[in-house]
């Protein structure tokens, strides 16, 4: 009995297998419903149940635990396990010792923070507030590490018995939960201080000696430095921008540091992967946990979740896509380094005061078809909180879960099961490749300062979120338009894989590390694309000057300071050729140097350069996306794009079709909601043929099939999604339209099942049906 993987799926003992799950916390349910609530599971398609075990659920009093029911029914861990097996799941299992889960203190016991406060995260003054639901922890503290062996000591020989190795349903195990100091990381000066890390010689003082000479210390601060000790962690905005954002990277290893403590101990006991979820709950500070585990030889599964709104009603509509695809991008690229299968382990059906299946049907079918078809749901099954463990959340914890605390089952169920069947079934989707002609390039230290809105001395705004990620971000514009993109880190990626794109966009603070803008610099030299704005970089790492960068593509942008408060940013126009009067935000620069083709009233504030074998734009301006002026917008893209010789693999005749290519399939979105009608072009092949276009009447998701074979029939193409087949029968999906086409080689004569026939033609081969049907399923038998 094996449990593998070939970077994409998983195998089980030599056979893929997709992750296909949902979030069934055991605790939260009375175990009378537990069969009924996997029963109901199953029935929607899924395949995987993960759970958290809680270990002060587990562990309510030092040394005494229940794992088997004896003191609450609801502590049954066994039989719940073998429960899910025998109705034939696979289970994810999360031991924490962190798990955050909305219960009492994440997990950590009580009697565990009372008879030892001395384990908790401290701020620069003294201890946090008493009232912290989750009270962070100092993770490298001995005490602490001391009790979370105790605890892995007494559930991992649990959990061992019912690996998939030893015949059991447990195909992984995940380290703690989002391990964050609970999203303190997301404030600079509000942990960690705990004794353990402030003390001479302690692990600040260790984590700066393993970094820098004393003389690169001196250089970075702007002081001079003797000796480690004099170095105190930084606990203001006064100290300097790069001792700030080190005090940042540094809480980022200890967190690196305590996962490897974890993993090690979990090894004794378990032989399936070993994974984690979003190490930080941040972005591009993935690279310190990828180097990390690379640096440390962890083989640890990297996984990721998707949440767009809390206690409130559920909102995913075109104005998230930007920052969709640039989680998805930053994960696939160093989910891919790491060479693990891709996991959206917490995929949002729950948290929200309503979810409108539609939005859903965007959210998830978006996940997948960016490269993310492993999917677990959570909270899948709603529950109740045991008095005295629940969080800030009450007695009930279901929040418009799919199947609710009552057991009923909630409409966004449905694209739920139709997508599970799509991916179970077509594995030349789950194994096509994504390859977008276009990449966004980030750099980490900007989204440090962007959480911490800690801007100092810099010209240009940190509020990354309202310009590159938000509702009116730059890369939603560049979703909106169109245009697919991969995101690559700038200090991880070489210079050949940025050379693998057609067109690279970075967006630029005053300051860029050295080693990265001489990259830029090289990739253009060697024939690369380079779309940068809205100014070019005059400042090192180091808060130096260098501007190599600049030097090298011979444009000078100005250096007029961005504002940052909402009620005095302008709101002014550009034009370009073609383009009247494109409305932008905020400060528009000038720009000196190259071929001006971009004025604002007259002045150039966007350049054109030929450098070496490529080329480089220089906007001194923000691109946003404005849903009322977008055809501005997206027209100007199409410019860029153009001047650098940029195509697509696709054409689409409705700009608010959104088109994304993978392989033998074109996924088409509606994420405006609106009706859409056009013709699509892939692969050589546009359709439809016999009908004037492809209507799609609401959001959602269409995937068409070009050239897949089902057994000795193949589909051309379809305007309806192929759910699957069983030998002589094909399963069609159109839930946007009451017209499909679909063209089918190697068949002669059919039978529609759900819908009728209205026009066909044969020729070459290909027969070509239009079926009129109602919105939803329906069957082709040949």
């Amino acid at each position: 009995m094996k449990v593998g993987h070939d970077g994409k799926v998983y195998y089980l003992d030599g056979e893929p297998f997709i992750v296909y799950g949902g979030t069934l916390q055991f605790f939260r349910v009375p175990k009378r419903y537990w069969r009924d609530r996997l029963e109901k599971m199953r029935r929607h398609g899924l395949n995987t149940v993960d759970t958290y075990v809680a270990w002060n659920w587990h562990e309510p009093e030092p040394g005494k635990f229940d794992f088997t029911g004896e003191t609450r029914a609801e502590r049954d861990l066994v039989g719940f396990l073998e429960l899910a097996e025998g109705l034939g799941f696979k289970v994810i299992i999360r031991p924490g010792p962190y798990i955050c889960g909305e219960w009492r203190n994440g997990g950590i016991p009580d009697w565990l923070i009372r008879e030892h406060p001395e384990i908790l995260a401290r701020g620069p003054n003294g201890p946090l507030p008493g009232d912290i639901y989750y009270p962070p922890i100092t993770y490298l503290h001995p005490t602490y590490l001391g009790a979370v062996s105790k605890w892995y000591e007494a559930v991992l020989p649990v959990i061992r018995d019912y690996l998939y190795t030893n015949g059991g349903s447990i195909i992984s195990v995940s380290i703690d939960d989002e391990p964050s100091y609970w999203e303190t990381i997301f404030q600079p000066f509000l942990t960690d201080y705990n004794e353990i890390i402030t003390r001479p010689g302690g692990l600040w003082e260790e984590w700066l000696r393993s970094n820098y000479s004393l003389d690169e210390l001196s250089e970075r601060y702007g002081t001079p430095i003797s000796d480690y000790s004099e170095v105190y962690a930084p606990a203001s905005e006064n100290e300097p921008l790069p001792k700030i954002l080190d005090w940042h990277h540094f809480k980022i290893w200890m967190t690196n540091r305590y996962v490897e403590r974890l993993y090690h101990h979990m090894k004794r006991y378990v032989d399936v992967p070993i994974s984690i979820l979003d190490p930080y709950l941040l972005l591009s500070a993935w690279r310190h946990f990828y180097r990390y585990v690379r640096e440390n030889n962890l083989n640890i599964h990297l996984w990721t979740e998707f949440w767009y709104s809390f206690y409130r009603s559920f909102d995913f509509k075109e104005d998230k896509l930007g920052h969709i695809y640039y989680k998805t991008g930053i994960y696939r690229f160093y989910q891919e380094r790491l060479g693990t299968p891709p996991l959206s382990i917490e995929t949002q059906v729950s948290l929200a005061h309503t979810i409108e299946p539609d939005e859903a049907e965007h959210l998830y079918a978006l996940i997948a078809s960016l490269g993310i078809h492993n999917i677990n749901y959570y909270l899948y099954v709603g529950g109740e909180n045991p008095k005295g463990y629940e969080s800030h959340n009450g007695i009930t914890w279901d929040v418009y879960s799919p199947i609710g605390l009552d057991g009923s089952e909630r409409p966004h169920v449905e694209p739920i099961k139709w997508l599970g069947e799509f991916i179970l079934n077509n594995p030349d989707f789950v194994n096509s490749e994504l390859r977008p002609r276009v990449a966004f390039g980030t750099y980490e230290p900007y989204e440090a300062l962007s959480l911490f809105d800690l801007r100092k001395n810099l010209t240009e705004s940190v509020n990354l979120n309202e310009y590159i990620l938000g509702e009116r971000g730059l890369l939603t514009l560049l979703a909106m338009s169109n245009v697919p993109f991969d995101v690559l880190d700038l200090e991880e990626a070489s210079v050949e894989e940025m050379l693998r794109y057609g067109q690279l966009w970075v967006y630029s603070l005053d300051f860029m590390g050295r080693k990265v803008q001489d990259k830029l610099a090289e990739f253009v030299a060697r024939g690369g694309n380079l779309v940068i704005l809205p100014m070019l970089p005059y400042l090192d790492e180091n808060m130096k000057p260098y501007s190599a960068l600049a030097e090298f593509l011979g444009v000078e942008v100005e250096r007029a300071k961005a504002r940052d408060n909402p009620r005095l940013i302008q709101f002014t126009s550009v034009s370009s050729e073609g383009i009247d009067r494109m409305l932008v935000r905020n400060t528009v620069r000038g720009v000196r140097g190259g071929e001006p083709f971009v004025f604002h009233y007259g002045r150039p504030v966007g350049t054109f350069v030929r450098r070496g074998k490529g080329s480089a734009i220089v906007l001194g301006f923000r691109l946003q996306y404005y849903s009322s002026h977008h055809d501005l917008h997206r027209k100007f893209v199409e410019e860029i794009l153009a001047m650098q010789n940029v195509g697509r693999d696709f054409e689409v005749t409705e700009g608010d079709i959104i088109a994304l290519p993978r392989g033998n399939y074109l996924v088409l979105l509606n994420p405006r909601g609106h009706r859409v009608f056009g013709k699509v072009k892939y692969r050589g092949v546009e359709v439809p043929k016999l009908l004037d276009g492809i209507e799609m009447r609401k959001r959602g998701a269409l995937f068409l099939p070009f050239g897949v074979r089902y057994g000795k029939v193949e589909v051309v193409y379809s305007t309806a999604t192929v759910l699957g087949w069983d030998g002589s029968m094909l399963r069609l999906r159109n839930h946007l339209s009451g017209l499909s086409e679909v063209a089918l080689r190697n068949v002669e004569d059919v039978r529609v099942i759900g819908g009728k026939i209205v026009d066909e033609s044969l020729s070459d081969g290909v027969l070509i049906i239009v079926i009129e049907h109602e919105p939803g399923n329906f069957e082709v038998e040949f």
